[in-house]
């Protein structure tokens, strides 16, 4: 029996083939749910592989995603002063900003071990931490600290931490929580002017440096450490998303895989299809339509059930995908914050085939089908 919206539609003269294929899609409501359902698990896998690459390609592209600001690092020697290293840093046409910086172990209580306390940049000029919760460390005494640092000492965005460093003790109020690959986020990390109130001898030991977009950070690091004549130690920083190489080539034979489950899936309810067009074509030959018409109820009852599979699939995959990345994030101590979904083109590139492919799968068999003689759909029926 059709439906109300399938009798409206006949009503407002749409063509009966695309009616009676929609209508075909959803004959019953538990084996179509299951139909949808089998359809869409593969492709909800795929969409949270798509992100997981997306966000591999995102730290790769663009490593200030994950907390990576500087493309360079240098650290001057004995006999090169702050001012002169400076000069000679920011004398390069190519270098956009200088953040002077140290980083020193600090002792917290109730911990074994010690944690990395970092000073980077001033107060004028604060280093552009990447922050996934809170607000920068703008003012004195403010820091922002690692996923690493907060799970170690059982705190949050908000709370107090006091520490010892070389005897001194420091006590810093974490505003914000920022994305930190190193040290498995346990690091702490605040302004050069905050330590040096604590401690007016300290000078930089390093400076994070960086460049225009597209500047070459080996040949500019050449560059400097000439220009220095060896007073300056210059070297890249080091991505941790270049050593996910080797997971994209996994992720990419994943989304091969769930692909190939979804396509055995999508030909068994190609078949089911199929076999209830066998029962139904005398029915809708005797109500005048042609064989392309027939066609046409098959191939649309096939992309309508793979239309509602893309978006279930996609409507649940993700944000599964960025539950999933954030919680691997959070266990590693880099943090939450770092998942990235697929840019909207993709995901419709990626539905548009999924549909498309299902409809032009289902053609032949349908068309074969719908040129089937009397006598044939009459002994099978039989």
């Amino acid at each position: 029996r059709l439906s109300g919206v399938a009798r409206g539609a006949l009503g407002l003269r749409m063509p009966p083939a695309l009616v009676l294929g929609w209508h075909k899609a959803f004959p019953r409501r538990l084996r179509s749910l299951s139909t949808i359902a089998r359809l869409a698990l593969p492709l909800l896998l795929i969409v949270v592989a798509l992100s997981a690459l997306t966000t591999i390609n995102r730290f790769h592209d663009e490593p200030r995603e994950l907390g990576i600001a500087a493309a360079l690092t240098a650290r001057a020697d004995e006999g090169l002063t702050d001012s002169g290293a400076r000069d000679l840093l920011t004398g390069n046409r190519q270098v956009t900003a200088v953040h002077p910086g140290i980083e020193v172990a600090a002792l917290v209580p109730g911990q074994t071990g010690t944690i990395a306390l970092r000073g980077l940049g001033t107060h004028q000029n604060p280093y552009p931490f990447t922050v996934a919760e809170g607000r920068p460390a703008r003012g004195p005494d403010e820091a922002v600290a690692g996923q690493g640092l907060l799970d170690a000492l059982d705190v949050g965005v908000g709370d107090w931490v006091r520490m010892t460093v070389a005897g001194r003790p420091q006590i810093l109020h974490i505003v914000g929580r920022n994305i930190e690959p190193e040290n498995g986020g346990r690091v702490i990390s605040t302004s050069l002017d905050t330590l040096r109130e604590n401690d007016p001898k300290l000078r930089p030991t390093l400076y994070q440096l960086q460049l225009h977009p597209g500047a070459d950070p080996a040949a500019v690091g050449a560059e400097l450490s000439e220009t220095s004549r060896g007073h300056l130690d210059v070297h890249a920083v080091t991505n941790p998303a270049d050593g996910l190489s080797p997971l994209r080539a996994v992720v990419i034979g994943l989304i091969a895989v769930f692909a190939l489950i979804g396509l055995i899936e999508l030909l068994t309810a190609i078949g089911g299809t199929v076999r209830e067009g066998e029962r139904d074509l005398l029915a809708l030959k005797a109500i005048g339509l042609s064989p392309r018409q027939i066609t046409t109820v098959a191939v649309t009852a096939t992309g309508c059930t793979a239309l509602a599979a893309v978006l279930t699939g996609t409507a649940l995959g993700l944000p599964l995908a960025h539950w999933l990345i954030d919680a691997q994030g959070r266990s590693s101590g880099i943090g939450a914050g770092i998942a990235r979904a697929p840019s909207p083109a993709l995901l419709v590139l990626f539905g548009a085939a999924a549909v498309l492919g299902a409809a032009a799968l289902a053609a032949l068999p349908a068309s074969r089908t719908a040129r089937r003689r009397l006598a044939d759909t009459l002994s099978a029926v039989a």
